[in-house]
């Protein structure tokens, strides 16, 4: 119980007579679900329960309700738990504190604990739990750990067992050394904690010598520690004949070992001295002289054994074994000296901090160096002011000492932002590749109009049944899907409702044309859940944005761009889906369009986002640019002009900002109005009450003193004590936010108004226009955001979603004088342009918004708009909550820091906002980005215009030039052995060779960059003439030729100069690669997936085979072989990874998982044709008819056909995980290697 009520103590801040037990944990405690989930996380964690798929988050309203399931798990009694056993519980503990009060160490316990009790209390949790204390309190320390305890409000017990135990404390202790002897060389140690960890850093400079311990809060001395002598010591590694560390009442701790060893030592012989007069056991220690070289284990004696010169310890599922090791992949010392040095890729290091928090500290050739990580907002936590390792050894290495130092510090490093700048373009969509059936099927069309009725006649030619219903309201919406569900399972929901809409007064409308669209989706996926066929059901939109997502600003209705968020987050949220958003230009005759929609709902994988311009298919892609000003800025002036003459970034033109007090929005207009002097005009929903003026200055602990004492006094007037201090805080925050604009000078005016309210609205603009003048320009921040499950979200919910970020835009700009408004920015979200998991409404809401500015834009000639699809921002904003932070950090996600934003939002302003979206986000979450620069809109009645840009945005990363050469186009490709991943990690006899898939792949871009066709579904009469290898580390140029398309078939042809492996001479050009391309396909797939007779057998990839494949290679994952073929297991990869650093965007095929197909086939023949080891030589036929997911699981069918002495033959096909096929080759030829290959 006790547990439970300071798991929300900590998270809420309220004070714990407040907590009740009883109390609804949503309604009255405010843990919602995120926050639910990290309960049930800590509660496993502590307890060592395993998920119970039994249970949902839902069946706990209570902490009471939690207490009672938890109990039995535990072997808890329910009488052990009771509020007088409890009470008997502290009463004992205070016993044990009190006999200890008296004592200095005591004192000094008790103030460590006041400093670091929060901190203390987190890893208590984790340690509580993890083993039992065995005896009374320690004969050194005990007196201290009591202090500790009894400050920081835990178990003195709990400290006992950290003391004896501390990796427990640090969630982990998972440590890599590296130490080789000599002058040269790697030498170090890497370091990884729990994701959670919060280490103690300490540095000390006392008789001569210099140094650091981390080690854990509130405990003494370190886990790890070095000094400027070089000495590196750490925690040993647990062994069966004696414990990590003594358990004796008066043994050494290792972590004060750790100290003394490391303030005091300045050899190997001086730890041996002093390790020599403990009481045995002595403590496990490793340490490592990192300048010399060499590791010692200090045996229980306290003598030195010399160990091996690498040592790696830990779980082999921890963070520094997956990622940094990659699974043993790596060698310890790259794998130290990729996490160490900061001139090396940093995306293993990003990795490792969004995994678990991490060190590594160490020599190499002579230069010490430092580094570490963890999850935001911890960041990089070793700092500049750490004591140096190696300070005073010069004499050790011929370099000046100060060439020695750990040269670790971020402030004086250059920090690369962790976001991309993208504009949104169109770029042509794949050809569909029907893989469902709708005969028999019951097809539920939501909305009446002519629409509906065509596209209920479409679908009952393909054999199903279809029903049109029409909805007015959340409940008439509940009862037309409940009602359609009665009469048979209803796998299949189109949502017309937008393309009917008549966007004359949508606020007035939205009943009908948002809100039971929406619940409408959500019961049907509540049903489609509780059927357990969702993986089975599609749900498709039609909208009418002008057939580019309004792009163009050719809207005919917002409410489309609500059905795009709205589809857009459900395909995120429910994968198994198929999802799909048809739009169309208004010029499409409706049996097109309802052509379109059929074919959408056949369709297999594919984007969500489908539009139709003059019959052509296509989707929205993310474009990496820049801001480039289409008319440059008027600089600020020195002195006020007449309100008529004022351009909008003219000193003391006014600015609206919407949200603009507080957060993300207060920060963005503090910068705009120091740099250009406007004056601003914040608005905010929050009416400020009076504040005692002592409240502005306190810290942290005073505001938590402070919100006690607001909710307990609410409580005692019988109000709700979340809403008071609700109150409290934003004025707060309001009152601090105008003291720092009026501090850096600029004029600032706060104006309370509730934006869903037109009335409100009226009167404000109204105010400001009398008080400041006409508004030059608006900044829309304003919002509201609360995650949960789709099935979870309410009407309340979504209309207060709704209500500030489009109603209130909407609102605004029906009241303000557009003649002088110029400049128009709001502020969405990446869940408006991506999609969000839980935040259904949000996306709805985000993608309206940007709806909204693009129609405004259009509207008015000369009209400056844009909205940002912005990251989740550091240090504030929504994402910056405790508990969205809490899910965001699950996946990896980077915040973006402030600084960053507000100049992003600079450049745009600045540039003259020369894009109406602006996509703002970290690369690795658009994997299909192309690059730019693009116009920023495209005409979709400029036919020549769509074509050239879409042949741009489809040349893919690896093309280098192009050029025309007569009748044919000569594309150049650049490979780099050193950088490029595909050629890293595909080697032969340990040099990088192009795979034979590769070779395809560059194929296909240079027919798509030379114009002959804008996709590649079919490749035939492939050949790998010669192969493309590298003896040495320099470059390659490979050149295709492409000939002019001839009945639809390209020749494709590769050329490039053979290189002799011994002297720098390269020959004529010779062929090395051929083929045929053609941009549609000569027969579909047929062929469906039949069913293994037996499970798979794990295939092993072999480090030693003289052609290795990298890890970014290795989908194939198991493989079950008969005499006529069999069946594979392949894991589809992220294309990004095989891809970098150029990105993948433009390419046609899924090189890793098409390179596992030919190692399964490669495998069939070297265990049942007589261990053959075999190569690609060529194929007859590829066919892509669809692209996998990151992390799908696919299936290989591959079949035997016939071998001779010199090769094997065989086709294959690979289907996704939902059975439809992905790609298939005929008549592929694996040729057998030389015996200088084997």
């Amino acid at each position: 119980e006790t547990f439970l009520i300071d798991f929300v103590v900590e998270q809420t801040g309220y004070p714990r007579e407040i907590v009740e037990m009883d109390a609804d944990l949503e309604a009255d405690l405010g843990i919602d679900s995120i926050r639910k989930a990290q309960l049930f996380g800590e509660i496993g964690q502590k307890y060592g329960l395993s998920v119970d798929d039994s249970v949902s988050l839902d069946d706990f309203h209570t902490l009471r309700h939690l207490l009672a399931y938890m109990l039995p798990k535990v072997g808890i009694v329910e009488g052990d738990a009771s509020p007088k056993k409890q009470e008997s519980l502290h009463r004992d503990a205070m016993a044990d504190s009190s006999a200890f009060q008296n004592s200095e160490a005591f004192c000094l316990g008790v103030e460590i604990g006041q400093t670091h009790g929060q901190a203390i209390r987190l890893w208590a949790r984790q340690v509580a739990g993890k083993g039992r204390h065995a005896g009374g309190a320690h004969a050194t320390f005990g007196d201290q750990l009591a202090g500790v305890a009894h400050a920081a409000g835990v178990d003195h017990k709990i400290l006992q067992i950290a003391l004896e135990n501390p990796s427990a404390a640090l969630g982990g202790f998972d440590t890599l050394i590296v130490a080789g002897d000599g002058p040269v060389g790697m030498r170090g140690i890497a370091v990884g904690f729990g994701r959670h960890a919060d280490p103690s850093v300490e540095s000390f400079d006392e008789s001569g010598l210099k140094g650091t311990l981390i080690g854990i809060k509130g405990l003494p001395g370190g886990i790890v520690g070095w000094n400027s002598a070089g000495l590196l010591i750490v925690a040993g590694e647990p062994r069966a004949d004696r414990p990590a560390v003594s358990s004796g009442m008066d043994a050494v701790p290792v972590t004060s070992a750790i100290e003394q060893l490391v303030r005091t030592c300045q050899s190997i012989q001086d730890v041996e001295r002093i390790l020599k007069g403990y009481s045995l056991p002595v403590p496990s220690l490793l340490v490592l002289n990192a300048w010399v070289g060499g590791m010692y284990e200090v045996r229980p004696d306290g003598s030195m054994n010399r160990a091996s010169g690498v040592r790696q310890s830990g779980d082999a599922r921890a963070a520094l074994a997956r990622i940094a090791c990659a699974d043993s992949s790596v060698g310890p010392a790259d794998a130290l000296a990729t996490l160490i040095d900061p001139a090396r890729e940093s995306n293993v290091r990003d990795a490792m901090s969004a995994a678990c928090t991490w060190l590594a500290v160490g020599v190499d050739r002579g230069q010490a160096m430092a580094a570490s990580g963890g999850p935001l907002p911890m960041g990089a936590w070793l700092t500049g002011d750490i004591a140096l390792l190696g300070e005073n050894c010069s004499s050790h290495n011929p370099r000046t000492a100060a060439a020695n130092e750990l040269a670790f510090s971020p402030s004086a490093q250059s920090t690369p932002s962790v976001t991309c700048r993208y504009s949104i373009a169109m770029r042509q969509a794949q050809a569909i590749g029907p893989c469902r059936s709708l005969s028999g099927e019951t097809v539920l069309i939501l909305g009446v109009g002519p629409i509906s009725s065509q596209l209920a006649d479409a679908v009952r030619l393909e054999g199903a049944r279809a029903t049109i219903v029409a909805c007015g309201s959340q409940q008439e919406a509940f009862a037309a899907v409940e009602k359609a569900e009665a009469a048979g399972p209803v796998r299949h929901l189109v949502v017309a409702a937008a393309w009917l809409a008549n966007d004359v007064d949508w606020p007035a409308n939205r009943q009908a044309t948002i809100i039971a669209p929406y619940f409408a989706c959500q019961r049907w996926i509540s049903l489609r859940a509780k059927a357990g066929d969702l993986g089975e059901s599609t749900l498709t939109a039609v909208t009418h944005l002008g057939g580019d997502f309004g792009i163009s600003g050719r809207i005919e209705c917002v409410e489309s761009g609500a059905m795009t968020g709205l589809l857009k987050g459900i395909a995120r949220e429910f994968s198994s889906l198929h999802v799909r958003i048809v739009d169309c230009d208004a010029n499409t005759p409706l049996n097109f369009v309802t052509k379109h929609i059929v074919a959408e709902m056949r369709d297999g994988s594919g984007p969500v986002e489908v539009g139709f311009v003059d019959g052509r298919r296509q989707t929205t892609v993310p474009c990496k640019t820049v801001a480039q000003s289409f008319a440059k800025p008027q600089p600020p002036r020195a002195t006020p002009v007449a309100n008529g003459s004022q351009r909008p970034l003219s000193r003391g033109s006014v600015w609206l900002f919407t949200g603009g007090a507080r957060g993300v929005t207060a920060a963005c207009a503090l910068e705009l109005a120091k740099r250009h002097g406007v004056r601003l005009a914040l608005v905010g929903s929050t009416r400020p009450v009076d504040l005692e003026k002592a409240w502005l200055s306190l810290d942290e602990a005073g505001l938590r003193e402070l919100k006690g004492s607001v909710m307990l006094a609410a409580r005692g007037r019988n109000t709700d004590p979340r809403n008071a201090w609700k109150t409290i805080e934003k004025s707060l925050e309001i009152a601090k936010s105008l003291a720092r604009f009026s501090a850096a000078g600029v004029e600032a005016d706060y104006f309370p108004c509730d934006m869903s309210q037109p009335a409100e609205v009226a009167l404000l603009v109204q105010q400001v226009a009398k008080e400041l003048g006409p508004v030059r320009g608006i900044v829309h921040g304003a919002g509201f955001e609360s995650a949960c499950r789709f099935e979870k979200k309410t009407l309340q919910g979504l209309e207060a979603t709704l209500g500030p970020k489009c109603i209130g835009l909407e609102n605004l700009l029906r009241m303000i004088d557009t003649k002088s408004l110029e400049y128009l920015v709001a502020f969405g979200s990446t869940s408006g342009r991506m999609g969000g998991v839980g935040q259904a409404d949000y996306s709805m809401a985000n993608d309206m918004l940007a709806k909204i500015v693009c129609k405004a834009r259009g509207e008015k000639k000369g009209f400056k708009a844009t909205v940002f699809h912005w990251h989740a921002w550091d240090e504030v904003g929504m994402a910056s909550r405790p508990e969205s932070r809490f899910v965001l950090e699950q996946f990896g996600l980077k915040f973006m820091p402030l600084a960053e934003g507000v100049g992003r939002f600079m450049d745009e302003i600045e540039a003259g906002l020369p894009d109406v979206e602006v996509l703002v986000t970290e690369s690795v979450l658009c994997p299909d980005a192309v690059s730019g620069p693009l116009p920023s809109a495209i005409s979709a009645t400029d036919a020549v215009g769509v074509e050239a840009v879409m042949n741009r945005l489809q040349v893919g990363s690896l093309v280098g030039a192009v050029e025309k050469k007569g009748d044919a186009t000569w594309v150049s490709f650049h490979l780099n052995p050193t950088s490029d991943c595909f050629l890293r990690e595909h080697t032969q006899h340990g040099r990088p060779l192009l795979p034979a898939v590769m070779g395809a792949e560059l194929l296909a871009q240079a027919a798509i960059a030379a114009g002959a066709c804008q996709q590649v579904q079919e490749i035939r009469d492939f050949v790998v003439e010669r192969a493309v290898g590298f003896s040495s580390d320099q470059g390659r140029q490979l050149r295709v030729e492409v000939s002019a398309a001839q009945d639809g078939l390209v020749r494709v042809q590769g050329w490039s100069r053979m290189r002799s492996a011994t002297i720098a001479v390269e020959s004529d050009e010779r062929v090395h690669l051929s083929g045929v391309v053609a941009g549609e396909l000569e027969e579909p797939i047929l062929s469906s997936l039949d069913s293994m007779p037996f499970p798979f057998n794990p295939m092993v990839y072999q480090n030693d085979a003289p052609l290795k494949h990298g890890p970014a290679y290795r989908t194939l994952s198991g493989l079950l072989l008969d005499r006529d073929g069999g069946w594979g297991r392949l894991v589809a990869t992220d294309p990004e990874v095989l891809a970098h650093p150029r990105g993948a965007a433009g390419w046609t095929l899924p090189i890793a998982l098409l390179d596992g197909c030919l190692v399964g086939c490669a495998v069939y023949s070297y265990i049942l044709l007589g261990k053959r080891v075999e190569v690609p030589l060529r194929f007859e036929r590829l066919r892509i008819v669809s692209q996998p997911s990151i992390g799908e699981k696919c299936t290989l069918r591959l079949f035997y056909c016939s071998h001779d002495h010199s090769e094997s033959i065989y086709n294959f096909v690979l289907y996704g995980a939902d059975g439809r096929a992905i790609l298939a080759v005929d008549k592929l030829h694996l040729a057998v290697t030389s015996d200088r290959s084997r």
